[in-house]
């Protein structure tokens, strides 16, 4: 509790004399809040001075805002006809800057039906006839049968061995049945009497005497099919001709089979038939079709396939992997040729520049087969009948920048002439824009034709 202390007695003034009044001491820290509470109180904002005093608080001095009102230079009126002037303005400055016409053309049409037209391929130029190439492909493949015809047999392998001569620069004669082995021991007999040729001499460098000859084996066996590659005569062992005169193998010993083994049949030949001639075929077809080059057009009728396979195949097993070989000769049209020959033999009567004009469309469409039933192709046939059949799609395709050439800076309604002096054009519509414009532009890079065939 604050201690109360009776200091002093003074006289207040406007107070009656006699009154006496008491100062009441407090500590300076509670003297302090309750200054700052009554100043609150108050709503006054107390500031101390320098030296602990307070200074009156500043009076704010309140005015009322002033507008002030400056004469009007340019009516509203006025303003909007700028704006609008403006916007018109520029509208009509892009319709200059971005002026365009579009000319859309309806090109002319005709379809010419052929029932076996006959033409003629010819591999001389300048003929008049339709140019052409010969592509032909051949290929291996192994396909798997199941035989079932088994039999009991001996048969001895065949092949055939390449012969040659380093002993000497005379000839080397080598009677039918004469022994000629390769490095495992096997042997062979050669069918028939052969000479093998003297070396030659070439800058000091022997090239030996060859020659060809068909051999068998000794024994019948599976055991002697393969394909070792070299051979040696028995005969020769020991002497200086073995290492200079010897054989290498031309083609694989194959056939040899002794025992119950399982060979080809009828009707195994007419299963690898199918087999050829539809999964074998499709696969070379295939091939072709990649290689056939720009400008050139295959029809699928245009082509001879033929196969091979080894007849006298013998397995020791029913499931065999038989061997097949397949050529594939397809002709190729060159297609400009042919187009341009059809043009000349069905509408003889368009001639100049006219002509460049006209473009076949389907031409890959048409049905193609060969005059002579049996046609054979090959690389050395000079002419080549055939006919073609469908509908034959012509259409005419203006030249466009001829077209923009002429139009360029005409009035629109002094188009019409351009558009029927053209044979290729059916009808034409032109739009400009912006509309106001009579004329088409002078820029022909501003013109846009879009032809609809």
């Amino acid at each position: 509790m604050p201690r109360i202390t009776l200091e002093d007695i003074k006289f207040n003034k406007g107070r009656r004399p006699g009154i006496l009044t008491k100062e009441v001491v407090l500590p300076e820290r509670k003297k302090e809040r309750i200054e700052r509470e009554e100043v609150k109180e108050k709503g006054e904002r107390v500031k101390r001075n320098f030296f602990g005093g307070e200074s009156a608080p500043k009076q704010r001095i309140e005015r009322t805002p002033q507008v002030k009102t400056r004469k009007r230079i340019i009516s509203t009126p006025v303003i909007v006809f700028f704006l609008i002037a403006i916007i018109f303005g520029g509208i009509y400055w892009a319709g200059e800057k971005f002026q365009r016409a579009n000319v859309e053309i309806k090109s002319k049409g005709e379809v010419i039906n052929y029932s076996d037209k006959g033409f003629t391929a010819s591999k001389n130029l300048g003929t008049g006839n339709v140019d052409f190439e010969i592509m032909i492909i051949g290929d291996k493949a192994t396909k798997k049968v199941i035989l079932t015809e088994p039999e009991d047999v001996s048969i001895k392998a065949k092949g055939s061995v390449t012969l040659y001569n380093e002993f000497s620069a005379t000839s080397q004669k080598i009677t039918a049945g004469t022994f000629i082995a390769d490095k495992e021991g096997k042997t062979y007999k050669t069918d028939s009497t052969v000479t093998i040729p003297g070396y030659k001499t070439e800058n000091k460098k022997i090239i030996p005497g060859q020659v060809v000859v068909n051999i068998t084996a000794f024994l019948p066996g599976a055991t002697y099919n393969g394909s070792s590659p070299d051979f040696f005569f028995t005969s020769f062992k020991g002497t200086t001709k073995y290492n200079k005169i010897y054989g290498k193998l031309k083609t694989p010993l194959s056939g040899g089979a002794s025992g119950l083994v399982y060979k080809l049949n009828e009707e195994d030949k007419v299963k690898l038939k199918n087999i050829a001639e539809m999964s074998f075929k499709n696969d070379l077809i295939q091939k072709v079709n990649a290689l056939v080059p720009p400008g050139f057009i295959l029809y699928k009728e245009a082509q001879n396939f033929s196969y091979e396979i080894n007849d006298s195949i013998l397995s020791e097993k029913p499931e065999a992997d038989i061997e097949m070989e397949g050529t594939i000769s397809v002709l190729l049209l060159k297609e400009k040729s042919l187009m341009d020959k059809i043009i000349e033999t069905s509408l003889p009567d368009i001639k100049g520049e006219e002509l460049k004009e006209i473009n076949i469309t389907n031409l890959k469409d048409l049905s193609f087969a060969f005059k002579n039933e049996g046609q054979v192709i090959s690389k050395d046939i000079e002419t080549i009948p055939f006919s073609l059949s469908g509908d034959v799609n012509v259409v005419w395709r203006p030249d466009q920048d001829d077209l923009k050439i002429k139009l360029a800076g005409l009035q629109k309604d002094s188009v019409l002439p351009v558009f029927r002096k053209d044979p290729g054009i059916s009808s034409a519509i032109v739009k400009i824009l912006p509309p106001w414009h009579r004329y088409l532009p002078d820029n022909i890079n501003q013109i846009y034709i879009t032809v609809d065939e």
